[in-house]
């Protein structure tokens, strides 16, 4: 059957289902289920008070952006992900050269999303039985401190991490909060080896040790208290000693959303876990003021074009709310915390990406009209690959054509006002607010999580969004209807890489990072490793904060595996959590 009979049949059984024949094929609700009207008017906002629900840009409640001036004053910082640039090898090409040449084509301005290998959001070794073979798959490995003096890529991690202190914007996107925080501690004892001031470091991480717990798809089987004793104390030591540093973006939004949860339980979990880490870092003695205005709200830039409008909007206002009435901060003297966007890669599609480039465009739109302060667009090979030069040249231009041409940069909140907005806005605070005080009501999010609530949320969420695909009453273009547009093919350049094979197991660079490997460990002295390990055991042992024993057992030269597997055992967890490879008999705690 080809395509143009199947979209038949669709529509026929569509028809059949609904007695209605029309255009639009889905279901007249947002994304999340709220149902609309044609039209809306005054009565839909009568109970909507200006100055407590809506007031102006950079003032309380912050609904129509976090600076007086917005974009006039500052621009989104626009993010790029070299994703591509691991694979350069496998071309013949050089990793650095091709970082560089993305900065010449004014790709790369300002700030850089990183993400982690899987042996890093694993913190386990590159030799590890899991991942050996799937090692720099992901992203560029990061195993020791040695790789960044010697090795392949040594010159690009200088050049890259380096910037920090200089202005550059060093995103970690590991996702997973150990994760996040062991390499956070890489870098900054890298930049106290290059004799640079930490204090003066710039950037943020994601470290949310919650939500993996919540997703389970990235756990990478690490007990909660693992990831929580070291992203806390990642995050108190950023207070303390890097105050530059955004050590957590309270939630990582974008991830629990992918799993398939709708608009409320995105800001509602995302809020559940901010309020667990703000709680932590007060009871530790941090002054919400010096903390709370820190994690940047991070949401995921949706295709529902006026849901993630107006649930950007939602989400300051609810952050005004949480800092004013749990932590009794001045309205009139908070700051507002920055608000970013991902792209929803659960909207890109395999089927002709040149229509990915649509949805990018529509979500970075959404996003500019919710008064974001950063955003990451998903690459239109979101769905294939990591992203080729090309598609960053794609994704630079959709930034800039919207920030240069449209005219969206010169009013602070241009749709505010707007009757549909408003009330969805308002819907989507009150409900979440609702969500919120559910989770307080179990113990918080920690205890919702340990209950298995939010799990059990999460499966259903993402069953219904499943069902609704397959039941048409949500349609993606060229998936479910619409499928006689695959038809034509619009070929888009791709990323070139090396493919392993069962005989050939390793691709070009996978085989440069394995050697490496073997390097580092024959090179290193051991006998600095044994008692900069045994510190940071007896300090997670004994309840101190472990971060700064952690940055000198990178510059004593162990690796990621050894430094969280003492850490694990140090909470009374195994070595390694998958229990296939067992402490090395020279990790000593005597």
């Amino acid at each position: 059957m080809d395509n143009i009979e199947k979209e038949k049949n669709l529509r026929n059984e569509f028809e059949l289902k609904t007695g209605i024949k029309r255009k639009m094929m889905g279901e007249e609700k947002t994304q999340s289920g709220y149902a609309v009207k044609v039209c809306y008017g005054p009565d839909d906002i009568k109970d909507i008070d200006f100055n407590e629900d809506i007031g102006f840009p950079g003032k309380y409640p912050f609904t129509r952006g976090a600076y007086p001036r917005m974009y006039r004053e500052k621009l989104w910082v626009r993010g790029a992900i070299p994703g591509g640039m691991m694979f350069a090898e496998d071309q013949g090409l050089d990793e650095v050269s091709e970082f560089k040449k993305l900065e010449e084509m004014g790709v790369i301005e300002g700030a850089v999303r990183t993400s982690g290998d899987f042996h890093n959001l694993a913190t386990i070794d590159p030799d590890h039985p899991l991942v050996k073979y799937d090692i720099d798959n992901c992203s560029g490995a990061k195993f020791a401190l040695w790789q960044f003096f010697n090795g392949h890529y040594a010159d690009f991690l200088k050049h890259y991490m380096g910037r920090g202190t200089e202005g550059f914007i060093l995103e970690m996107g590991h996702a997973v909060g150990a994760a996040d925080s062991v390499e956070w501690a890489l870098i900054l004892a890298y930049l106290e080896t290059a004799g640079k001031d930490i204090s003066k470091m710039r950037g943020n991480m994601v470290n949310d040790p919650l939500h993996v717990q919540i997703n389970n798809c990235m756990r990478y089987k690490q007990p909660m208290e693992v990831g929580w004793r070291i992203s806390t104390d990642a995050m108190e030591f950023a207070a303390r000693y890097v105050p530059h540093f955004r050590p957590t973006n309270g939630g990582c939004a974008y991830d629990m959303r992918e799993s398939g949860i709708n608009t409320i339980q995105e800001l509602g979990f995302r809020f559940g876990n901010y309020i667990e880490y703000c709680d932590e870092m007060v009871r530790r003695g941090v002054r919400f003021e010096d903390f709370g205005p820190k994690p940047a709200i991070a949401l995921s830039a949706e295709i529902d074009f006026f849901e993630t409008i107006c649930k950007i909007r939602a989400a300051r206002k609810i952050w005004a709310r949480l800092a004013k009435n749990r932590y009794g901060v001045d309205p009139n003297t908070v700051k507002c915390p920055p608000c970013n966007t991902n792209g929803a890669g659960n909207s890109m599609t395999c089927t002709q990406p040149i229509f990915n480039v649509v949805r990018i465009t529509i979500e970075t739109l959404a996003s500019v009209l919710g008064g974001v302060n950063g955003m990451e667009l998903k690459a239109y090979t979101e769905a294939i690959s990591p992203p080729p030069h090309e598609a960053s040249v794609v994704n630079k231009g959709i930034e800039s054509i919207i920030a240069e041409e449209t005219g969206l940069p010169l009013v602070a909140d241009p749709l505010g006002g707007s009757y549909y907005v408003e009330w969805l806005t308002k819907r989507i605070e009150e409900d979440t607010m609702v969500l919120i005080n559910q989770i307080l009501e179990m113990g918080g999010m920690r205890e919702a999580i340990k209950c298995g609530w939010v799990q059990q949320e999460v499966e259903k969420g993402a069953l219904e969004r499943q069902r609704e695909l397959m039941e048409l009453r949500r349609i993606k273009v060229g998936e479910n209807a619409y499928l006689q547009l695959n038809d034509t093919p619009i070929p888009l350049p791709m990323l070139k890489y090396e493919r392993p094979t069962v005989a050939q197991p390793l691709a070009r660079h996978q085989k440069i990072l394995m050697e490496e490997w073997k390097q580092f460990l024959a090179e290193r002295d051991i006998h600095k490793v044994t008692p900069a390990l045994k510190d940071v055991f007896h300090a997670t042992k004994n309840d101190k904060n472990i971060i700064r024993p952690v940055i000198e057992a990178w510059k004593a030269y162990a690796s990621i595996g050894e430094i969280m597997g003492v850490v694990r055992e140090g909470l009374g967890f195994p070595y390694d959590q998958f229990e296939m490879v067992k402490r090395p008999d020279y990790v000593k705690y005597d």
